[in-house]
């Protein structure tokens, strides 16, 4: 078991195995062991400090950790600037019903995944916000700032109608 104290103070106490796809929890816990060269062991309980998400965001991302603990990576994760289509066709019908949260909580869970290097959950979410700004009625200025703020969105910037002149 892991430790995660969260940036809000509170420690969540979760099976390492969860968050494995995360390299950042990877090599923390491989650092915290007092033996450099040996990896963690998994019956040792120690406290990470992820003070960069808040408990509710982690929950979140914990949550689509266990949906997902037992799945294949899709291809399209590795790729440098996934099509849209493909990324469309090829997420669960879990994971869109995951994602139909208010955009703000997609946005904090896009910088959870940033976080911790989950890349998956990060494409998805990148995914989820360039399509949100490119329907009717919304300003694409919002996902500008969201590209000024995380520069590792930028492969994302084709998908989304994403000018500073439409704000």
């Amino acid at each position: 078991m892991v430790l995660l104290e969260t940036s809000d103070g509170r420690i969540i106490r979760v099976d390492f195995g969860l968050l494995e796809r995360s390299a950042v929890i990877r090599d923390m816990c491989r650092v915290s062991q007092p033996d450099s060269g040996k990896e963690y062991a998994k019956d040792d309980d120690f406290i990470l400090p992820l003070h960069g998400i808040r408990s509710n965001v982690l929950l979140k991302v914990m949550l689509w950790a266990e949906f997902h603990k037992d799945d294949e990576e899709p291809a399209w994760v590795q790729k440098v600037a996934p099509a849209p289509e493909e990324v469309e066709l090829q997420t669960s019908d879990w994971d869109k019903e995951f994602l139909r949260d208010k955009i703000d909580s997609v946005y904090d869970l896009l910088e959870a995944a940033d976080y911790l290097d989950i890349r998956w959950l990060f494409k998805l979410c990148a995914q989820k916000l360039a399509l949100h700004s490119k329907r009717p009625m919304i300003s694409s200025f919002k996902f500008w700032l969201y590209l000024q703020k995380m520069p590792s969105l930028v492969e994302f910037k084709g998908v989304a109608t994403c000018c500073r002149d439409t704000a």
